[in-house]
C-alpha cells in the first residue's frame, strides 16, 4: 500500500486540527490544576503541620504510584458513585469525559508538581523564612515575596518537564473517547485506513508542542537567572555604598 499524503489537506487534516485543539484545551486545564493541587499540597508539606502532613503524603503517593490511565478510568466510571450529586451534574455540563480526563490527570500530575515545589522550598535555607517572620511579615507574605522568588528559578527545568508529560499524557483520554489528537488518529485508521499518514502528523504535532513547552520553559529560566543575578549585583552595590 502507498502512502497519500494528500489526505491530511482534506477531512483527515480538519480532524486532527480539531483534536489539536481539544489536546491544547485539556492540557491548559490539566496544568492550570495541577499547579494548584501542586502548590497546595507542596507547600503544606514543606510547612510539616501534623494533621495535614499524613493527608498530603497519602495523596502524593498514592496519585504518584498508579497509572494514569487507570485513574482516568476510575474518574469515568466511578465519578457518579465517588461525587456529589451537584458536583456530578456540573462535570457532566461540563463534559463528561473531558471533565473525567481533567480531573485524573491533574489529580496525577498535581502530586509530582507538589513533590517539586517541596524541594523547591527546601532548597532555601531555613533561615529566610525565620528571619521574614521575625521582621514582621505574615506567614503568606514570606512565601510570596521571600521563599517563593528564590524556590521558583530552581523549580522551573523540573515543571517544564511536567508541563511536557502533561502534553504527552493527554493522549491517554483517548480511553474515555476524548476527541483529542490520538483519538483522530485512531478515528482516521479505523475509517479512512490510513493510520499511518495521520500517525506521522499527530507525532509531529506532539514533538512540536513538546518543543516549543521545553523552548518557553529555558527562555523563562535564564530570564529569571538574569533577573536574580542583577539584583544580587544592585543589592551588592547598595551595600559596599
Amino acid at each position: 500500500m502507498q502512502l497519500d499524503w494528500s489526505i491530511l489537506w482534506g477531512d483527515a487534516g480538519l480532524l486532527i486540527l480539531q483534536g489539536l485543539g481539544v489536546t491544547l484545551q485539556l492540557s491548559a486545564w490539566v496544568l492550570a490544576l495541577a499547579f494548584v493541587l501542586g502548590l497546595a499540597f507542596g507547600t503544606l508539606r514543606w510547612v510539616g503541620l501534623p494533621v495535614m502532613e499524613p493527608i498530603c503524603w497519602f495523596y502524593v503517593e498514592f496519585a504518584r504510584n498508579t497509572p494514569p490511565v487507570v485513574q482516568i478510568l476510575f474518574w469515568y466510571f466511578s465519578a457518579s458513585y465517588v461525587l456529589p450529586g451537584w458536583l456530578f451534574l456540573q462535570l457532566r455540563d461540563f463534559g463528561y469525559e473531558f471533565g473525567a480526563a481533567v480531573a485524573a490527570l491533574a489529580i496525577y500530575h498535581g502530586a509530582f508538581i507538589a513533590e517539586v515545589v517541596r524541594a523547591g522550598l527546601n532548597s532555601v535555607p531555613k533561615g529566610q523564612f525565620d528571619g521574614a517572620r521575625a521582621l514582621g511579615l505574615g506567614f503568606l507574605q514570606s512565601l510570596r515575596r521571600i521563599i517563593m522568588p528564590q524556590a521558583l528559578r530552581i523549580t522551573i527545568p523540573p515543571l517544564v518537564n511536567e508541563t511536557v508529560a502533561v502534553i504527552k499524557n493527554t493522549s491517554l483520554a483517548m480511553a474515555i473517547g476524548v476527541t483529542e489528537l490520538t483519538y483522530q488518529y485512531k478515528h482516521i485508521d479505523i475509517f479512512a485506513f490510513r493510520g499511518v499518514e495521520a500517525l506521522a502528523a499527530v507525532t509531529v504535532i506532539y514533538m512540536i508542542l513538546c518543543t516549543l513547552a521545553a523552548g518557553l520553559g529555558h527562555l523563562l529560566s535564564v530570564h529569571l537567572s538574569r533577573h536574580m543575578t542583577a539584583r544580587r549585583g544592585l543589592r551588592s552595590v547598595l551595600t559596599s555604598e
